[in-house]
Formats: structure tokens, sequence, C-alpha cells
């Protein structure tokens, strides 16, 4: 609360999408779109439609009540988006005509959302009434739609903590078995600077150098093809951290073939430092 107005900020899955298009997986000095003109602002639409009631509205739309336009809530809705035309046009890019029926307005914001309605004409003490409510097969398109995003975002969070799990165990094993801690060495940059801090460092992503090190691992599984020579001129192009992550998942992925490395290179550990 503040001078007695709730403060009302977006769900985290809105911001994480506005912070993904300013921010991509290498680091905040390497925006996925680089453009701010590209952009969605996905924030400040929510926050607008948020003022707008749209929330509450599509809330009874899609349990399937029916309106006839006349309700408190939808002339609030449109008699706001009169009163704000400039900032919906700025934000949402709709146009809202001043001599437009509630009902009208209402339906350029369920365009957006990909949804539609349809009507009946019932007669009531002798007149026809019409009522609007949202088209099933939309809502159960965008039903649809809201159950695979949601799955994806568990997906992506439960691939997220086993990278953090496998990170966590990877370090307990170095530790364990060679009795040093992993160093602590971020992805490089595309200028081929390093200067994000460590892997501890709040600016960084472990989830990013653990998928860089699986794409060493399977080029590093090539060489060994190869020969002892081709593994350790490869391992030389990798930084220590690097090589001791390629040899950890190359131990848990083929641990035959590195049992067999170690074997026939048993001063293998001399090429980590």
């Amino acid at each position: 609360m503040e001078n007695g107005q709730e403060l009302v900020t977006p769900p985290d899955v809105v911001t994480e999408r506005d912070k993904s298009e300013r921010v991509s997986e290498a680091g905040r000095y390497a925006p996925r779109l680089p453009i701010c003109t590209d952009w969605g602002n996905h924030s400040t639409s929510w926050l607008m439609r948020h003022r707008l009631g749209l929330r509450a509205v599509l809330t009874d739309l899609m349990d399937g009540v029916e309106i006839k336009g006349d309700e408190v809530m939808i002339e609030a809705l449109a008699d706001f988006s009169k009163r704000n035309v400039p900032h919906i046009k700025g934000i949402l890019n709709l146009t809202i005509p001043l001599d437009e029926t509630p009902v009208w307005i209402l339906s350029q914001y369920l365009s957006q959302l990909g949804l539609s309605t349809e009507s009946r004409r019932p007669v009531e003490d002798g007149k026809r009434v019409r009522y609007y409510r949202l088209n099933p097969d939309d809502v159960a398109f965008a039903q649809k739609v809201l159950d695979y995003r949601q799955r994806q975002r568990e997906e992506r969070e439960r691939r997220r903590q086993e990278e953090r799990e496998h990170q966590a165990a990877y370090t307990a094993r170095m530790q364990s078995m060679y009795g040093i801690n992993t160093p602590s060495t971020p992805p490089i940059n595309e200028d081929g600077s390093n200067n994000w801090g460590g892997m501890d460092g709040q600016d960084n992503s472990i989830d990013s150098w653990w998928q860089q090190v699986k794409s060493y691992t399977a080029m590093f599984m090539e060489q060994v093809k190869i020969g002892v020579d081709a593994v350790k001129e490869f391992l030389s192009s990798l930084t220590s951290d690097e090589r001791w992550g390629v040899m950890v998942q190359f131990d848990e992925v083929e641990p035959l073939k590195f049992g067999q490395l170690v074997a026939d290179a048993p001063d293998w550990v001399e090429w980590m430092g």
C-alpha cells in the first residue's frame, strides 16, 4: 500500500518475459532483442488490462457467464477506455471510438487475446434481449494453449533444478576425488572478454555454463575416437573448469570409455590444471 492505494505488480511469468527480451541467456550485456522498439513491454500491457478490469470480466466469461453489456463492470471497462484513449492506443495499440458500445469495446480486447463472442436473442417480457458469451471453440483452444504453456514452464523449471543438482553433485565429486574446489569461471562474452564475475555471482548462469560443458563433451567424445593426443589437444583449448566439467560429464555418459581413457592416459589429471 502507498498513500492508501494498493500497488499492483505483474505476475512473475510476465516480468520474466520482459526480462528475456532484454537479456539473453548469455548475460545482461547481450540482449536477445537488441533494439528497444522490438520489446513487447508485456508488464505495461498487463497493468493496463488490469486497470481496465479485464481479468474479472474474462474470469466470468471463461466460466460461461453471459453478458448483455449493461453490467456494471462492462460499463466501467468502457468508461475507463474512453477516458484513456491515448494511453490505450500507445500501450495496447487499440483505437477506441467514443461512440462505440461497451460490448464492441470489450470485443476489441478479447480479439487481442484470440477470443471472440457469439450471441443469442431470447424473448423476455415480450422483448428480444441479446446475450453474449465467449465462443466455445475459442475457449477450448485458449485453454489448451494455457495448459501447454504451463507444462512448458514446469518442464523448464524441472530442467533448471536438474542442472542445479547436477552442478552441485559435480562440485562435491571434484572435492571428494581431488580435494579441490571447482573453479568459478563464467561463460565467455561474444567479444571474448570474461567480465561477468564467477559462477557464484548474481548476473551469470550456472545452467548456461553447464549446457556449454555438455556441448564440449559431445565434441570431446569425437576426439576420444581419434586418440589420446587428440583428446589432450582438445582439452588444452578449454578453461580449467570446463575441462573438469567435460571429464565428469564424459564419465557419467560413457563410464566404460572413460575408464579406458584413464587407463591409456594415467597422467590425465595433470592436463586439468
